[in-house]
């Protein structure tokens, strides 16, 4: 079995525990009392949100009458997926988003309030958490400095970013922060991994005005695209292969009324030049 990072085998052992399940025809309900714990609880598990002991494992998969050849793999699987990581020591949960952006191969975002969180500069950044405590802000830009590391290490991320223009002119910041901003954003879409485009203003209603989302994309043989809407509490997972594939169509549909990547950049430079 291939060994994977603990968010995403916490992920793949969720998705194989509920296959079992649904084999062996039983509901949550009916599993709470063998395993003890709630349904919610259960839940959390096999959409890779929680952690679960490998000797409940054992019980699940006793219970749903798995075949013993199976089991060592999951088991090892259970293990893999409680291994603690640095983004832990950091304050990170450890079913985050930034946790599984950290192993995701490529990442498809579109962003139209905000620069992406991944091509922000220090300055920029510090803006965008102005208003957390100064205890959290610190936290936050350590997360965003680690989170940036993706771009140009030994394993690069492909990056397809989409920002709408408002967010380039968005007046975050004194002008020497949102002319560096914008300065960063032209350094990295040099880079051969990540590619900028903008949604400019003149195209008028769209479907981006849904609002922003993330698509993950993870090495092979590991667990199929994942999905991330931003939203007034926080980001919601998206899992279910429906609702990924309609979030991919959408992402094509703002592509295809962004401007291409070259004149993005001249927008970008011409904004910064609007800042001196």
């Amino acid at each position: 079995m291939t060994t994977v990072v603990p968010a995403i085998s916490r992920l793949k052992l969720g998705r194989i525990l509920r296959e079992w399940r649904n084999l062996a025809g039983l509901t949550l309900e009916q599993c709470e009392a063998d395993l003890d714990m709630s349904t919610s609880a259960l839940g959390r598990v096999e959409n890779g949100q929680q952690n679960i002991h490998p000797m409940i494992v054992r019980a699940m998969l006793e219970l749903y009458h798995t075949p013993e050849q199976e089991w060592d793999d999951i088991l090892e699987l259970a293990k893999e997926a409680k291994r603690r990581t640095e983004w832990q020591n950091l304050g990170v949960a450890a079913h985050a988003y930034v946790v599984l952006e950290s192993e995701a191969i490529a990442v498809r975002s579109f962003q139209p309030a905000f620069i992406p969180g991944l091509l922000q500069t220090v300055d920029y950044a510090r803006e965008v958490f102005d208003l957390d405590s100064a205890a959290l802000r610190r936290r936050n830009l350590a997360i965003r400095l680690k989170r940036r590391e993706r771009l140009d290490g030994p394993n690069p991320l492909t990056y397809d970013a989409i920002v709408d223009e408002t967010a380039l002119r968005r007046p975050l910041g004194d002008r020497t922060v949102r002319r560096e901003q914008l300065a960063h954003l032209i350094e990295v879409a040099a880079l051969p991994t990540i590619t900028l485009r903008v949604l400019p203003i003149s195209v008028g209603a769209n479907v981006g005005m849904r609002g922003a989302f993330n698509l993950l994309t993870f090495p092979p043989d590991t667990i199929d695209d994942i999905g991330y809407v931003d939203h007034a509490a926080g980001s919601s997972q998206i899992t279910k292969p429906d609702r990924v594939k309609a979030l991919a169509n959408q992402f094509r549909q703002i592509e295809a009324i962004t401007l291409p990547p070259t004149e993005s950049l001249g927008l970008v430079a011409h904004i910064a030049g609007q800042l001196r």
